[in-house]
C-alpha cells in the first residue's frame, strides 16, 4: 500500500474506532475501493493498537489505579472482594474469555465473509439497529434517572459475562465494537458513562490479543515499518479527538443517531460491490 492510502486508512481507523460505526468496516470498504482485495488484518489490528492510546491517555487515572489495586491483592489475596478497583480489573478479565472464546472460534468464518462486500453491508445494517436499540435504552435511561442505574463500580459477573459475548460478535466487519457493547451494558442496567469507560477498557486486552494472535513474523518482515509506524501515529492523534467526540455525544444521548449513517453505509457499500463485479 502507498503512503497515500496509509494516511487515508489511519484517519479512517481513528475517526471510526469510537464512534459506533466499526472502523473495521469503514476500512475494509475503503481498501476494497482502493484495489486491495484480501482483507489486510495485521495492518488493521496495527491501526487498533494506534487508537489504543487515546484510552490510555483519557483513562490513564483508572487504568492506574486498576494496576495499583491488583498490585496490593496480588499481595494479599484476600482482599480483592474489598478493593473495587481490583474487583473491576478481575471482571475486565471475565469480560475477556468469551471474546477470545469467540474470536478464536470464529476468526477463520469472519475473513472469510470480510473478502465479500455484501457480508459487510448486512453487518452495518445490524449495527445500525443496535444502535436504535441504544437510542432507546439512553431515553430510558434519562426518564428512570441515574439513581436506578449501576455505576462502574457495580459491574457483575453476569454483565462481564454478557458484554464479553458481545465484544466476541463485534469481531465481524461492520459490526461496532464500541456501540455494541455500550448497548449491552446499558441492557445489563449499567450507567451509560460507566458502559462506555468498560468498553473502552475491556478493548485493551481485546487489542492487545489480537495483536498477538495475528503477529505473523514472516508477515512483518515482509512489510516496511514505516506505514506501520505512520499509520499508528495518525490513527493515535485522529482517534483523541473521536473519543472526546464520542464521550460528549454519549452524555447528551445522542449515538443513536448514527444508525442512520449506518444503514445509508449499508446501501453504498451493496452499490460499491455491484460496481466492482
Amino acid at each position: 500500500m502507498g503512503l497515500g492510502l496509509v494516511i487515508a486508512l489511519a484517519i479512517l481507523q481513528g475517526l471510526t474506532e469510537f464512534l459506533p460505526v466499526s472502523s473495521s468496516g469503514h476500512l475494509r470498504l475503503l481498501t476494497t475501493l482502493a484495489g486491495v482485495k484480501e482483507p489486510q488484518t495485521l495492518f488493521d489490528i496495527v491501526l487498533h493498537v494506534g487508537t489504543l492510546v487515546p484510552i490510555l491517555v483519557v483513562y490513564r487515572s483508572r487504568v492506574g489505579r486498576l494496576i495499583t489495586a491488583c498490585g496490593r491483592v496480588a499481595l494479599s489475596p484476600r482482599t480483592w472482594r474489598d478493593e473495587p478497583d481490583a474487583k473491576l480489573a478481575w471482571w475486565l478479565v471475565v469480560a475477556s474469555v468469551p471474546t477470545a472464546v469467540i474470536a478464536l472460534s470464529l476468526g477463520d468464518l469472519t475473513e472469510a465473509l470480510a473478502t465479500d462486500l455484501r457480508w459487510v453491508a448486512a453487518a452495518l445494517a445490524v449495527n445500525g439497529c443496535i444502535l436504535l436499540v441504544l437510542g432507546v435504552l439512553c431515553r430510558r435511561s434519562e426518564d428512570e434517572g441515574t439513581e436506578t442505574r449501576r455505576g462502574i463500580d457495580e459491574i457483575t459477573m453476569r454483565d462481564a459475562v454478557v458484554i464479553g459475548v458481545v465484544q466476541g460478535l463485534a469481531i465481524f466487519r461492520g459490526i461496532s465494537r464500541s456501540g455494541s457493547t455500550i448497548t449491552a451494558a446499558m441492557a445489563c442496567g449499567v450507567e451509560r458513562e460507566a458502559a462506555a469507560s468498560f468498553s473502552f477498557l475491556i478493548s485493551i486486552p481485546a487489542i492487545l490479543g489480537a495483536l498477538i494472535l495475528k503477529w505473523d513474523p514472516e508477515v512483518v518482515s515482509s512489510m516496511s515499518w514505516q506505514p506501520l509506524v505512520l499509520g499508528s501515529l495518525v490513527a493515535a492523534a485522529v482517534g483523541t479527538a473521536a473519543l472526546v467526540l464520542l464521550l460528549g455525544l454519549l452524555r447528551k444521548g445522542r449515538l443513536h443517531l448514527f444508525a442512520w449513517y449506518c444503514f445509508a453505509l449499508a446501501v453504498f457499500t451493496v452499490a460499491s460491490w455491484s460496481g466492482l463485479g
